[in-house]
């Protein structure tokens, strides 16, 4: 028996059986440019995971966590995954966050809202670090 053809996508399918989005966190600069980085990062994980990921900001940017958020909720979400692109358990990814969230979920009970880990002292951190160094070895 032949394989039927595919109208969607797993992922396409998956999106629609969970209506959930996804937010990438970063912490924001006064300086504009700065701010550069997240928006490069969201767009790449994106294309990574072949999803939307929707930059959002701590500080000095818009939109805020709150912001971006409420649209998410706006949209129609029962699900937000929010990933910190912070490197470690400061006090925005241990306190901050929580608050702004703990705030939402207290308006919107009925969304699922997930926080991952932040980037952390992983070996792919590591790794890139040395390769920073690397490169200003000249090696």
């Amino acid at each position: 028996m032949p394989c039927r053809q595919r109208s969607e996508t797993l992922s396409e399918r998956w999106r629609i059986q969970l209506d959930y989005e996804l937010i990438l966190l970063g912490h924001g600069s006064r300086r504009k440019e700065a701010n550069q980085g997240l928006l490069e990062v969201a767009r790449k994980v994106s294309d990574i995971l072949g999803e939307e990921v929707t930059p959002v900001f701590m500080a000095h940017q818009a939109p805020s966590l709150p912001e971006g958020v409420l649209a998410k909720i706006n949209k129609g979400a029962k699900k937000i995954i929010i990933m910190p692109l912070f490197l470690f358990r400061g006090v925005h990814v241990t306190v901050d966050v929580h608050e702004e969230i703990c705030e939402i979920k207290e308006k919107y009970p009925e969304v699922e809202i997930v926080f991952t880990n932040e980037l952390g002292a992983d070996d792919v951190i590591a790794q890139l670090a040395s390769l920073r160094i690397r490169e200003a070895l000249g090696a």
